[in-house]
């Protein structure tokens, strides 16, 4: 899957204040298409990069850590039991305080990507992410609601290889707007809710402002990977056609003071696939009062969550 991402929950007054953009289409000579064909071949990228064999679709757990060592393998006893690890045990995670040490176990399969010195591992709001890797299954360093954990991979896991993937409605030229992008301060932070009830405060990059059905809208939006913009969002379809939990945005960066918005290219968060991702909820600002109905559709039962519950699963 790509880098964790950031997600704005609101944004106080910024000035100046900008007049909602037209939907006049911007130019598209070097810039990304915004048509039926493009979407499509968009999507095909998304769903190959969603059962990739480390995309979400693999995922199988959530060990949140604490002080001590826990053994890991396949085998009875072991504190994290994954069927897919190539040996009965592949060695311990020792844990004290910030620091997280992996010693594998004598004869194992096993290899650690991103490590450090002495088996320290790194997690993932220090830079690339320590991974260790038996088998089929991978341990991922990340820290998740102020605590470290572990995030478990397992390219076998049916999730991902009984995966028919995920429908889309039809494409809606209507639906694909130009924005205003009205930056805000450097140090601009608010407090972000995850879908466990944590709260985090995370920077804000910029709010959105554009014309839909006629009316003035306004979304908020976090920073992505090269200067891209992020936003998760709400609407009328939740629970019904697309995901209850909301929808993900993943934006051009901005020329000009402009960015298009694709709703055409909403896509569903990790969590409508798997119980063991964080993601962020939609904020209050960005829940519209309208139907979109463009972009993913809510996953189909058959496509989700057909791996049992991990008992190591529940955050805290």
């Amino acid at each position: 899957m790509t880098p964790s991402i950031l997600v704005v929950t609101s944004l106080l007054a910024i000035a100046p204040v900008v007049a909602f953009a037209a939907t006049s289409p911007l130019p598209r000579a070097g810039r990304e298409e915004f048509t039926a064909a493009s979407r499509e071949e968009w999507h095909v990228r998304r769903l190959a990069a969603l059962a990739a064999p480390d995309g979400w679709l693999s995922l199988v757990g959530l060990d949140f850590l604490s002080e001590g060592a826990h053994a890991v393998g396949r085998g009875p006893g072991v504190a994290l039991a994954y069927a897919g690890c190539a040996d009965a045990e592949v060695g311990r995670f020792e844990v004290a305080g910030d620091r997280v040490r992996f010693v594998a176990a004598p004869g194992a399969t096993v290899v650690v990507e991103q490590g450090e010195e002495d088996g320290v591992l790194r997690a993932d709001d220090a830079g690339s992410p320590s991974v260790v890797r038996s088998g089929t299954v991978s341990f991922t360093l990340v820290r998740r609601n102020g605590r470290l954990a572990l995030r478990v991979r397992d390219s076998a896991s049916p999730v991902r290889t009984e995966f028919k993937g995920v429908r889309l409605m039809p494409f809606e030229p209507a639906l694909v707007v130009e924005a205003a992008v009205v930056p805000a301060p450097a140090d601009r932070t608010i407090p972000i809710t995850n879908v466990t009830g944590f709260v985090e405060a995370q920077p804000v990059a910029a709010e959105l402002r554009f014309l839909l059905e006629g009316e003035p809208r306004t979304l908020v939006a976090s920073l992505g990977a090269n200067g891209r913009l992020f936003v998760v969002f709400g609407d009328a379809t939740n629970g019904r056609e697309s995901y209850g939990g909301g929808r993900f945005l993943d934006l051009p960066a901005p020329e000009g003071g402009r960015v298009t918005i694709d709703f055409n290219r909403a896509f569903n968060p990790p969590c409508a696939f798997t119980p063991f991702a964080t993601c962020p909820m939609p904020p209050a600002r960005n829940r519209l009062p309208i139907a979109v109905k463009a972009g993913e559709m809510m996953p189909s039962p058959t496509s989700t969550l057909r791996e049992g519950k991990s008992s190591r699963s529940a955050a805290p």
